[in-house]
């Protein structure tokens, strides 16, 4: 069972893992002065496990988002491509909405914790649903499936957690 769980974990992970985009042209970027974005604190990061400080907005001066119009965000060092599916990627898309879905926070630690991971096996389940479609390898299909089996199981249990705690499902 271990081993399935680690299979999950990293068909999770890779899609992001394996594609680092190279860097972003910043030169391109009409209208931004950075040096007019007084009061922002890139020398304070949070602490482990404490969400970021609260950024005050209105001390950015000088961002003309007006000048930034016709931005092609697809050139922007590879995102574009990050973001769709290809034949050898067919997860990106999956990967990209859990991703976005785990930014779920809940009233506390715990139920933060619980809506996240919820999210995250969604994504797993979702991801090995198109491994058992589209994986060429008999052991990689089965293994996809005993994840989707495995991980729906969890997804249950965290929504009776949930349940049986007063808070509503997900």
């Amino acid at each position: 069972m271990h081993k399935y769980l680690t299979l999950a974990a990293l068909l999770v992970a890779m899609p992001v893992a394996a594609q680092t985009p190279p860097p972003v042209d910043h030169s391109k970027m009409q209208g931004m002065n950075h040096d007019n974005m007084a009061g922002m604190k890139h020398d304070a990061p949070a602490k482990p496990g404490e969400p970021m400080p609260p950024m005050d907005h209105s001390k950015m001066q000088g961002m003309d988002h007006g000048k930034m119009a016709g931005m092609d965000h697809s050139k922007m060092g590879g995102m574009g491509e990050m973001m769709r599916n290809t034949p050898a990627n067919p997860y990106a898309e999956v990967g990209m909405a859990m991703h976005h879905k785990m930014m779920v926070v809940g009233t506390d630690a715990s139920e933060t914790w619980i809506r996240q991971m919820i999210e995250h096996h969604r994504g797993a389940i979702a991801m090995s649903k198109i491994a058992v479609t589209q994986a060429a390898d008999k052991e990689v299909r089965s293994m996809a499936q005993k994840v989707v089996t495995m991980q729906e199981k969890e997804v249950a249990s965290l929504q009776s957690w949930l349940k049986r705690n007063g808070k509503k499902a997900q």
